[in-house]
């Protein structure tokens, strides 16, 4: 194979004919974007369907969902109610919400002046 360079173009002769090099810069391959996991289903134990039964409040049992579903997802009994994570619940709704799960016996929360709330669940709980 003859190479043929013609001011600051590169040629290769292939049967007689002149077939110009052009260098292609791939840049960088996007790698594949990983999907966070989302569970299709989630276990909604027994006596936290009896003692939800309990309470009126539909964001009372919004929340508990919510906190079993991110649970679920990050396989840890603690969850973090951050607005993101509630779907931009107000503040004082979720902070009542999550008062009503705490007398009903299904988690516990900690409190950190006006951070997030910090749930976690109360045994037992299996994944």
């Amino acid at each position: 194979m003859k190479w043929v360079k013609r001011g600051d173009k590169a040629y290769v002769v292939r049967e007689g004919e002149l077939i110009e090099i052009v260098s292609i810069n791939p840049g960088i391959s996007s790698e594949k974007k990983r999907r966070t996991f989302e569970p299709r289903f989630v276990k909604f134990p027994r006596h936290w369907a009896s003692a939800l039964a309990r309470s009126d409040s539909p964001n009372t049992y919004r929340l508990a969902h919510l906190i079993l579903f991110e649970a679920c997802k990050q396989q840890t009994r603690k969850v973090t109610l951050s607005s993101d994570m509630t779907g931009w619940m107000p503040r004082n709704t979720k902070t009542r919400a999550a008062r009503e799960l705490v007398e009903l016996g299904l988690i516990t929360v900690e409190e950190d002046g006006t951070r997030a709330l910090k749930a976690t669940i109360a045994p037992p709980f299996y994944y």
